[in-house]
């Protein structure tokens, strides 16, 4: 099982050498799977936020680089530097992935200034004004106490940055299909009916608690019976044929690498069992465990003498027989 310390590094690794106008957290999330074969689709929420707060993280480096090189000469007020990158967003209409151009919520605009931008551009200008009106809690710098514009757009009184990013999400929208922001009544009704659904979904949380939503959920399982038993047993059945799951030829070196005579194994099988094999022999560096140490099995299955863990998939690429 991998960890969530695991998925993290990997994440932030990965994202530091893409491109963040086409990586989406799709992209995101598919990569991770197939590093380490595992599927993570109750992982979304995680990912997402873990991705927020790389581009967070991206944007305080760049801040203090820019400290470090800054002169001494007056900056353009709030005003004309929010137009200023909405009209350097409104070039990249075109982009897409983390740097697509986003639609507004009225309290948003109304902070921010705007009606579009990009939501790394989101991001980067709600820590300028945090950092500008110095709103970091000096104990514990990842809360940020609200100002009364931040208390308007949050509607609370301070707020970690976790909540943050989760906060944000309810003020980004896509655009339609052909590019085109809703209107101002559009964007209200549309607002309005996220708070309302925010509202219902606290009171049935502090209404419903956790154990009362198991017992619920334990007794329509046994009032559906056997038919939800042979749904899901088909459904299993489908994946395994399709994807990750699908059964694929293994060379001869790879047969008698894992010694079990089987001759076609799904790709995210043999990803796994390799894995248990490394663990199994301690072949991580104890240095620094995305090093792998090859015994002279996998020299001989492999090649080489090291590889770093993520690079695993790609070394079994050519043991996967493709019919």
């Amino acid at each position: 099982m991998v960890s969530d310390s695991e998925l993290i590094e990997r994440l932030r690794e990965f994202l530091k050498n893409s491109d963040l106008n086409t990586t989406t957290t799709g992209t995101v999330r598919r990569q991770l799977e197939e590093d380490f074969g595992v599927s993570l689709s109750d992982k979304k929420l995680f990912i997402r936020e873990q991705v927020d707060l790389f581009l967070q993280s991206q944007f305080e480096q760049q801040e203090q680089e820019n400290d470090d090189d800054k002169d001494d000469g007056d900056g353009d007020d709030e005003e004309s530097t929010a137009r200023s990158k909405y009209h350097q967003s409104e070039d990249k209409k075109r982009g897409g992935g983390f740097r697509k151009l986003c639609c507004l919520s009225p309290q948003l605009q109304e902070f921010i200034g705007v009606p579009q931008l990009p939501r790394t551009e989101v991001v980067k200008q709600i820590w300028e004004y945090i950092k500008g009106k110095e709103l970091q809690d000096p104990s514990n710098r990842r809360n940020i106490i609200c100002d009364e514009s931040l208390r308007t757009l949050f509607g609370v009184d301070s707020i970690d940055m976790f909540q943050m990013n989760k906060a944000l999400a309810n003020h980004i929208w896509p655009l339609d299909s052909n590019g085109v922001a809703p209107t101002e009544s559009e964007l209200k009704e549309k607002s309005e009916l996220k708070e309302k659904q925010r509202k219902a979904k606290q009171e049935r949380e502090e209404v419903a608690p956790a154990k009362s939503k198991l017992k619920k959920k334990k007794r329509k399982q046994e009032r559906e019976g056997d038919s939800d038993e042979q749904e899901g047993k088909e459904k299993r059945q489908k994946a395994e044929k399709t994807g990750f799951h699908a059964p694929i030829q293994l060379s001869d070196a790879l047969i008698k690498f894992f010694g079990t005579g089987e001759s076609a194994l799904a790709r995210s099988s043999v990803i796994k069992k390799m894995w248990e094999y490394i663990k199994l022999n301690n072949l991580q560096d104890p240095s620094d465990k995305r090093r792998i140490l090859c015994d002279e099995k996998l020299k001989e299955l492999f090649n080489v003498d090291t590889f770093n863990g993520f690079t695993v998939t790609k070394l079994l690429s050519p043991h996967f027989i493709k019919t």
